[in-house]
């Protein structure tokens, strides 16, 4: 069975939160909070996450407030966490990477984008509900005829140990 991996969106603005869901469902179970307490209280009722995409600008407190507090926490640290936001400034960019954001996105978003930018973070950190679900299948590997490969490794064995010629076959 394969277990898609769990996604947890936290966006105030319930319309980007349902094209996200709309978007994402195919390859994520998907959790919305509309505020980071929200968020927090899923985090913590025991709810485990292989991803968290979060607005910055979010109800009581902003995105980065929740980053910090998935970082600070031990047993979500290692969640990936991913920004979704309207600020086009570099030093929010880049003030968001250095607080722990492992990826972020502009607003207005292609959704195929943010699809493949989640893919892409799952797999750098190794979530096991990703590569469960998304591992592709090794095909089988023919095997010959057990009995007659045996067969035939035994009596080329044995006309080697009697130092006989070995007859080719066509």
């Amino acid at each position: 069975m394969n277990t898609k991996p769990r996604l947890l969106i936290v966006d105030g603005n319930p319309y980007i939160a349902g094209i996200l869901v709309q978007n994402l469902k195919s390859d994520f179970n998907i959790s919305v909070a509309n505020t980071g307490p929200e968020a927090v209280r899923m985090l913590t009722q025991g709810n485990h996450y292989d991803c968290v995409l979060t607005e910055l600008n979010l109800p009581f407190f902003s995105g980065l407030e929740l980053t910090k507090f998935i970082r600070e926490n031990r047993f979500l640290r290692n969640t990936a966490v991913m920004v979704l936001s309207g600020a086009t400034d570099s030093d929010t960019r880049i003030n968001s990477l250095n607080s722990g954001v492992d990826d972020f996105a502009l607003k207005p978003f292609n959704p195929l984008e943010i699809r493949a930018k989640l893919h892409a973070l799952l797999r750098r950190s190794a979530s096991p509900a990703y590569e469960t679900a998304f591992s592709q299948p090794v095909p089988a590997r023919l095997l010959p005829d057990i009995k007659t490969f045996w067969q035939q490794k035994t009596r080329v064995l044995s006309l080697i140990r009697r130092s006989e010629p070995i007859k080719q076959s066509a």
